[in-house]
Formats: C-alpha cells, sequence, structure tokens
C-alpha cells in the first residue's frame, strides 16, 4: 500500500543550478541558426530559406529568446520563409549598453531585414514583440504586410505614477538575482498556462543563464526594455497601423492587464486596442493564458495561417 502510495508522488526536479551556467550563446534553437552582423552587432537568426509567398518574422517577448516560438516556426516554414531572430539583449544574440526601446528594437529589426534583402513581411509577435511589432508598422508602413499579435504590449495604459513605480521595481539587480523558485513559479503559473517538457527545458535554461557571467547585460536589458516600454506608449500610435491585424489573447492571461495598477479585463485590453486598429480582428482562446501561441497552439497555429494565407 506504502509502495502504491509514494509511485503517484511527482519526484521534484532536480535543480536547474546543479547542472551549472549555461552561456547565452549555447541556449537551444528550434531551427538552426547562424549570427548575422546589424548595426555592430551580432544577431543570433533563423532563415528557413526562400520560399513562395511574403516572408514571416517571428518577435519575442520580454526576457525570452527565439525558441519561445518552437511550436509556430516548423509548421509555417512548410509554406514561408521563415525569419526569426533572438531581439539584442536577449537569447544568443549580443547585449550591448543602448536604449532597448520599442523604437530602437523596431530601427533593428529594420536594419536586420536590409541586412538579409527583405522589403516586405508579415509579422508575429508576442507580449513586448508585439508593442514593438506595432511601432514598427506605425513608422515604417510598407515593411509590414500583416501582423498576428499574441497578447500584445502597448493595449494596456499605464498613468504616469504607475510608470515610474513600475520602472522603479524592474531595475536590473531583480532580474539577475531571481531564483530558481521564483523564476519556476514565474513560468509556471503567470507566463504559461500549461506546463510540459518544453516549458522545463526553457526554465532550466533561463536558471542556467542566470549562473552566467554574460547575463549581466541580459539583466540590464530587461530592466531598459521594461522603461522603454513605458516611456514609449504606442496607444496613440495604433490609428496609423493600417495593416491588416490579428489580434491573440488567452482567457487565462494573468500578466495583461497588470492587476496591481489597471481596474480592468484582459478582454477590455483587447478591445480597447483593437477598437483603435484600423483594420484588426479578434481571436480568443479561452484555456490560453499570456503565451497564447504555446498554450493552444492548435487554435493559435489555425489562427495564424488562416489569416496569414488570406491574400
Amino acid at each position: 500500500m506504502m509502495a502504491s502510495w509514494l509511485s503517484l508522488v511527482r519526484p521534484e526536479p532536480t535543480p536547474s543550478t546543479a547542472k551549472g551556467p549555461l552561456s547565452p550563446r549555447d541556449l537551444v534553437t528550434p531551427m538552426p541558426s547562424r549570427r548575422v552582423r546589424v548595426s555592430g552587432m551580432d544577431i543570433n537568426t533563423i532563415d528557413s530559406g526562400e520560399r513562395d509567398g511574403t516572408p514571416v518574422v517571428f518577435l519575442h517577448g520580454l526576457s525570452a529568446w527565439m525558441d519561445f516560438w518552437r511550436l509556430q516556426l516548423a509548421p509555417v516554414a512548410e509554406k514561408r520563409r521563415v525569419l526569426a531572430l533572438d531581439l539584442p539583449g536577449y537569447g544568443s544574440s549580443d547585449a550591448p549598453d543602448a536604449p532597448y526601446t520599442p523604437s530602437w528594437f523596431a530601427d533593428i529589426v529594420v536594419a536586420w531585414l536590409d541586412s538579409l534583402g527583405v522589403e516586405q513581411v508579415d509579422i508575429v509577435a508576442h507580449s513586448m514583440g508585439g508593442q514593438v511589432a506595432l511601432n514598427l508598422a506605425a513608422r515604417f508602413p510598407d515593411r509590414v504586410r500583416r501582423l498576428v499579435l499574441s497578447a500584445p504590449a502597448g493595449f494596456e495604459q499605464f498613468v504616469p505614477a504607475a510608470a515610474s513605480v513600475m520602472k522603479a521595481y524592474w531595475t536590473r539587480d531583480r532580474a539577475q538575482q531571481s531564483k530558481e523558485p521564483a523564476i519556476r513559479t514565474n513560468f509556471n503559473t503567470a507566463v504559461f498556462a500549461r506546463n510540459d517538457s518544453h516549458v522545463e527545458l526553457l526554465v532550466e535554461q533561463r536558471v542556467r543563464i542566470g549562473l552566467h557571467p554574460l547575463f549581466y547585460n541580459t539583466s540590464r536589458a530587461v530592466s531598459r526594455s521594461v522603461a522603454g516600454m513605458l516611456d514609449e506608449p504606442v496607444f496613440e500610435q495604433l490609428s496609423q497601423v493600417h495593416a491588416p491585424t490579428l489580434v491573440v489573447f488567452g482567457g487565462r492571461d494573468t500578466l495583461i492587464p497588470n492587476r496591481v495598477f489597471t481596474r480592468s479585463t484582459t478582454r477590455q485590453v483587447a478591445d480597447d486596442g483593437i477598437a483603435q486598429l484600423p483594420n484588426a480582428h479578434l481571436c480568443w482562446l479561452d484555456t490560453a493564458g499570456h503565451t497564447a501561441h504555446h498554450d493552444d497552439p492548435t487554435g493559435f497555429n489555425r489562427a495564424m495561417m488562416r489569416f496569414l494565407e488570406t491574400p
């Protein structure tokens, strides 16, 4: 009886710290990658190669890297040229002393596309990447054909006092000093609503790169990225984004809106943003959380591919 009961107890995962530091340059990628020189930086890049149709660019969110798109890249690459990057400051890309504002990221993405000889793209973007994509689409409309935004930052608005508190909270030391229990809890309860072996791999890698000296620069990028999103709100620019846009939110998103500062719901934030966009509609995935493309990949991929394949 005792043996039977013990067999039902799930063992605690081996601490990721036991495997030692991991260089950000050794992070797992979902497809083969290479480093491309852009504006004096090496940008880790996935390029699946030429295919018919508009290339599709994938932009990850805050504190993430390209492997967060693992469940999307290969399916899209069967039909389109897939381009993905670790944004500067994240993943295996260089992390210089830079502003890390949405407009700065957008300029780098345009320069990166120029280096690849790509004129116009569809963009699929998550969270912070969504705000970058909206900034890019507003300022460089000829470069973007269609947008797919998974839980985009930029729809939610913050009063100056709230922005000041968040910027003071998200210091470089906060990311630098995060320990495995807190990282694991954040990934398993806030970032993702569906936990699996891929989430466990992401947790392990995040913990291990946090032990590496190069993570000091990533921590700086995280802090400045948060400040940049707050200092460059995009809500008032949404009317300038004329590219057809699919906005995807999950019914279990616990990060948007910010429960401390915003007396609203995820659905209301989504509706407010879509109302400002000239040509947008919502895909609502009931069981998904903030990372909807991971939590409900079947629903997300179906909606994404149907939208991208529209002439």
